[in-house]
């Protein structure tokens, strides 16, 4: 039977693959940048739009797939050790706002999923329940409206980060199809000058399934 550790191990060299692309592409959008000042006609500007639009996607997905690598870890191996004061704090108002509400979407009371409160705080939420969010967004990119859960932790994190900066929106309303990247900034596991990303994932899901590096 497959343990914590294992399902790391496992994944470990499509994980690293998949955060090694990511990071080519980030490099291939900062070639785009250059490439944009030698468009000199609307038809060459066309046409870098949809060359620019395909790298967008294809990052998308490679992030989505990252996400769908912590999601599935956390949801098996995750241990849950009780939920964080801001976790408890988060619930609290979102009840307070649904009993003030006159006409709220949900009527039960809201309640964060266990499994999912686990790592370290990202504002007043468990980095789980970013990965959960983000990974149930992907996965229903095409549904009219995300479930109650996972729309409130997209308004959260729009309000930790509320300005468009280095293509990175959590504002669910603005009719994007896919947010992965963003979601995978908000997490911290992107690219800079010491790694790329999976040293970082490494450390918050071994964290998150109480094992020793």
């Amino acid at each position: 039977m497959e343990d914590a550790r294992s399902y790391l191990d496992s994944t470990a060299p499509a994980a690293e693959a998949l955060f090694k692309t990511l990071s080519d592409y980030g490099w291939t959008k900062m070639r785009a940048f250059v490439d944009i000042t030698k468009v000199k006609t609307r038809e060459e500007l066309e046409v870098f739009n949809r060359e620019y639009g395909a790298i967008d996607i294809a990052r998308e997905v490679i992030s989505g797939s990252i996400l769908q690598l912590a999601y599935f870890g956390i949801k098996q191996f995750g241990v849950f050790t009780g939920k964080s004061t801001g976790a408890i704090h988060f619930e609290a108002e979102m009840n307070r706002l649904l009993r003030e509400c006159s006409k709220p979407r949900m009527n039960k009371e809201f309640v964060l999923p266990e499994a999912f409160c686990v790592g370290r705080d990202i504002g007043d939420l468990p980095l789980g329940m970013i990965v959960y969010a983000g990974r149930n967004q992907y996965n229903h990119y095409d549904d009219e409206r995300l479930t109650v859960v996972n729309e409130v932790v997209f308004n959260h994190l729009h309000q930790l980060w509320p300005q468009l900066t280095n293509d990175r929106s959590f504002n669910i309303y603005d009719n994007s199809h896919f947010y992965c990247w963003s979601v995978l900034c908000a997490l911290g596991w992107v690219a800079d000058e010491q790694n790329n990303g999976y040293l970082r994932f490494k450390k918050d899901l071994l964290d998150i399934m109480r094992i020793e590096a």
